[in-house]
């Protein structure tokens, strides 16, 4: 008798479980930016390079700046919960941005040398670079702000240079 009411509720709770069922996904190319049309016709933009952190932070010294969909959000206050300055990147900068990006491997980010090491004797302040890309974070070892890893150089410098003159 038990097992006869154990049966009955198993096929009831899964014949009434109303599961989402996943939906398919389809890369459009036709357009310059990524954007993925779902199942239902609905078609949702995506970035073109993946969201960046960068911080630097010693004594005296704070800047978190995050890159995203054509937007930079920066601080200078070191117990910040929301970015005070929120500014949109120009097409220009932005076609810069993705174009460096893209050309990072955020496989080797972890392994990325830095060219100094003044930030060991208060020299510089101590910056790291934080990738995100489809949800996985690909965090750097850390550098001196200013003297960034060679194969993000170009990248650091526009978005430092970017968030001091906005």
């Amino acid at each position: 008798m038990k097992a006869i009411t154990t049966l009955a509720i198993l096929a009831l709770t899964i014949t009434s479980c109303k599961c989402k069922k996943d939906t398919v996904l389809e890369t459009k190319t036709d357009s310059p930016s990524k954007s993925i049309v779902t199942s239902d016709k609905t078609a949702v933009q995506q970035p073109d390079a993946p969201t960046i952190y960068y911080e630097a932070t010693s004594r005296g010294v704070f800047l978190a700046i995050k890159v995203e969909n054509k937007m930079l959000y920066s601080t200078r206050d070191r117990d910040f919960k929301q970015y005070s300055n929120k500014v949109e990147i120009s097409d220009a900068d932005w076609n810069e941005i993705v174009e460096y990006a893209n050309t990072v491997e955020l496989d080797k980010v972890k392994d990325m040398k830095w060219p100094t090491e003044k930030r060991y004797y208060d020299g510089a302040a101590h910056a790291n670079i934080i990738f995100e890309s489809k949800g996985v974070k690909y965090p750097a070892n850390g550098f001196d702000h200013g003297f960034p890893p060679a194969e993000v150089e170009k990248l650091v410098n526009l978005i430092t240079k970017l968030a001091e003159t906005k």
